[in-house]
């Protein structure tokens, strides 16, 4: 099968930032003293929206005290984000796959000023023909986000891969009608994504760009 169109996740899928994120909201939980959750917890809404993500953390919370938490939330992960990298492996698999005439798109349940800056930092801007976030579309699982992409770029969804971290990349996929490939380093475990039939599931940047070129 040869796709056109690639869309990749940004946090655990090309940026390592999972553990940013985790000890952001304990911090945050910490500062206005909030029960924190498991980290298995914590790890398990990264690439959901902001909104979505506490809403499933802290569903007994008022609204006020859940938005004050979100606000400590961001003010905390402020203090990391310049830490954080691009896994190893991934500026050149990217740089890659662009040279090799695929169009990639980005689809992340990050801000739009979080993700033009984590691009920026990563000098990776120029290779994304398009990208969504959390401020322009629905939240992950919702397929806006996919649908959106595969119609500016005037793509089929059989001509569209997805690669994603967590079950909620991967059920979008499922919801937008295409392909998808799990990668087993970032926010969840690997019996969490199988259920969600991906292509194939990638233990490592190196392996997941490595598949890219040999099968997309």
């Amino acid at each position: 099968m040869h796709y056109e169109l690639i869309i990749f996740d940004w946090d655990g899928t090309l940026s390592d930032s999972a553990g940013a994120i985790v000890r952001s909201i304990g911090l945050a939980c910490e500062m206005l003293e909030v029960v924190k959750p498991s980290e298995k917890e914590m790890r398990s809404i990264i690439g959901l929206g902001l909104d979505e993500a506490f809403m499933k953390l802290f569903d007994a919370l008022p609204k006020k005290r859940s938005a004050a938490l979100q606000e400590q939330f961001r003010e905390a992960y402020l203090t990391m984000v310049d830490d954080i990298t691009l896994f190893d492996g991934v500026e050149s698999g990217i740089k890659m796959l662009h040279q090799h005439g695929y169009k990639l798109a980005v689809a992340t349940g990050k801000s739009r000023r979080g993700l033009d800056n984590a691009l920026r930092k990563s000098r990776l801007t120029d290779f994304f023909s398009v990208t969504k976030t959390m401020d322009e579309c629905f939240s992950k699982p919702h397929p806006q986000m996919a649908n959106e992409i595969m119609e500016q770029l005037f793509i089929e969804k059989e001509n569209t891969l997805m690669v994603g971290d967590s079950s909620y990349d991967l059920e979008m996929a499922i919801n937008a009608g295409i392909d998808s490939v799990a990668v087993a380093y970032g926010s969840q475990e690997p019996e969490n994504l199988k259920s969600f039939s991906p292509k194939k599931i990638l233990h490592n940047p190196h392996e997941l760009f490595d598949w890219l070129r040999l099968n997309g």
